[in-house]
């Protein structure tokens, strides 16, 4: 098995950094330490993500070294799309849930958290269906000529052509459920938008440079969701 970089190391940590992220920002936020299900949810969460981690680090090392960073070549686009994302995933949305509960607002009630528990399996098992079956799902859209990046047809990519972008639509919107805070919706629909604005644009960057991917457009014909786009 491949040895772990300093970048892969990060990258096996990264889940379990952006939960205690955001943990900190909703209890700072909503001045609820106790907050059962908010303790649940991150139990699961951090179990969760534990196990993903040691799947990849198993089956993928070379991929958790290669997801560590950002690599020479990413569209600068794509950085300011992934930014948006996680900064409205970790900081905005914990922090309108927080709010939301302290102020007693619109919130949510107790048994949601199993719609939220449901929701990051969903998004834990689409998220690492594809990562075990592509060796180039970096974290950043790029063309890897470094890594001699040819097009993936196995596994989910039989079905539609960006798969993992399914796990982050469903790895959106736990936390708002977790939490119990409609308001907590609101950043989610932003990242949802910006999930779409990604997936085109990353899929028209492949269409212009990475041979084969046009043709491979034809056989797949679905870029994120089955039978509508």
């Amino acid at each position: 098995m491949q040895k772990l970089t300093k970048s892969g190391l990060r990258a096996f940590l990264a889940p379990i950094n952006w939960i205690i992220v955001t943990g900190i920002v909703f209890f700072f936020s909503s001045g609820q330490l106790n907050n059962l299900r908010a303790w649940i949810y991150f139990a699961v969460y951090f179990c969760g993500s534990l196990i993903f981690s040691f799947v990849l680090l198993r089956k993928s090392p070379e991929l958790l070294n290669s997801r560590g960073k950002v690599q020479e070549g990413t569209k600068s686009l794509d950085k300011y799309l992934i930014f948006s994302y996680f900064f409205l995933a970790i900081i905005v949305t914990p922090l309108t849930a927080g709010l939301d509960v302290r102020y007693n607002l619109f919130t949510i009630p107790f048994q949601y958290i199993y719609l939220a528990i449901i929701l990051y399996i969903l998004s834990a098992a689409f998220s690492l269906w594809p990562m075990l079956h592509n060796p180039f799902f970096e974290g950043t859209v790029r063309i890897q000529n470094d890594r001699m990046q040819k097009v993936i047809k196995s596994g989910p990519y039989k079905f539609v052509r960006h798969p993992g972008y399914i796990g982050m639509l469903f790895g959106s919107f736990p936390l708002p459920f977790a939490f119990g805070s409609a308001l907590g919706l609101i950043p989610v629909i932003i990242m949802v938008i910006i999930i779409f604005v990604r997936t085109f644009y990353e899929d028209r960057t492949l269409q212009k440079e990475l041979p084969g991917y046009s043709d491979y457009c034809k056989e797949v014909k679905y870029r994120l969701i089955p039978f509508l786009w």
